[in-house]
């Protein structure tokens, strides 16, 4: 068989259910507005908690008990993950958006600066006084601007204003898209400083949560797998039976 006849073989069932999944899993990702060190904790600690622990009570050849032991070792690790790290790495990133949003990191004569708060102002003021005089985009800004102080700017905002943008008046539009511009470049900028601390952050925690890990784990699997107790009746000799088993030499 030629290495290339493979390709000739029917697998268009196999194909399409492949390509469907792949699909599928891409549009979930792609309505994700932003994917950082959040969202690796996250897949992490479901990886830890869910599909290791699968994997290993089903394709491992090892006893039974040393297969339980390492796929509850995973779980307990993604725990103390989740309790130690998240604290400190939203402690983390909110003081560097605070810093950020008081100019403490912007540096004098750069051409970048990480205030997001100074140009998110200055869109949403721009973006307010361009729809000032039509009605239904009026209404339909102040929603989004809704949104963006509840959430944030995103992608799928960003889109959002950008339709507003493209029928407000011709002679607002370049203004507006330069506002638009520097507000998502300061926002992605800052977002990016933030999950550059939170990483580091979280690799010097990793030395502590071993140690943690080591220390706490035993415990834990003393607390789940107790020693079975004893279940058989224990029997009672008197010594007259005693001295009567002996005179017969049937006494051990």
């Amino acid at each position: 068989m030629k290495t290339n006849s493979i390709n000739n073989l029917n697998f268009s069932g196999y194909n399409s259910t492949l390509k469907g999944a792949r699909a599928s899993i891409a549009k979930k990702f792609a309505k994700i507005d932003q994917i950082g060190e959040g969202t690796n904790i996250a897949l992490d600690f479901i990886g830890k908690a869910v599909l290791v622990p699968a994997a290993i009570m089903v394709a491992s050849k090892e006893p039974q008990e040393k297969k339980e032991y390492s796929a509850l070792k995973n779980p307990v690790a993604a725990l103390f993950q989740l309790m130690m790290e998240v604290p400190i790495l939203m402690a983390g990133s909110n003081l560097v958006e605070k810093l950020a949003n008081k100019g403490k990191l912007d540096k004098a004569g750069s051409d970048f600066s990480y205030n997001e708060k100074l140009f998110k102002e200055k869109f949403i003021s721009n973006i307010e006084s361009a729809v000032q005089n039509d009605k239904n985009l009026k209404e339909t800004c102040a929603n989004l601007v809704e949104k963006l102080n509840k959430k944030g700017l995103g992608k799928n905002l960003k889109e959002e204003f950008e339709e507003i943008i493209k029928k407000s008046a011709p002679s607002a539009k370049d203004a507006l898209k330069k506002s638009l511009k520097e507000f998502d470049e300061t926002h992605k900028r800052l977002y990016h400083l933030q999950n550059r601390v939170c990483f580091v952050a979280a690799i010097a925690l990793t030395p502590i949560l071993c140690k943690a890990e080591d220390y706490f784990f035993p415990k834990i699997m003393n607390l789940i797998k107790k020693p079975q107790k004893q279940t058989g009746e224990r029997k009672t000799i008197s010594i007259y039976n005693f001295k009567a088993q002996l005179a017969k030499g049937e006494a051990k």
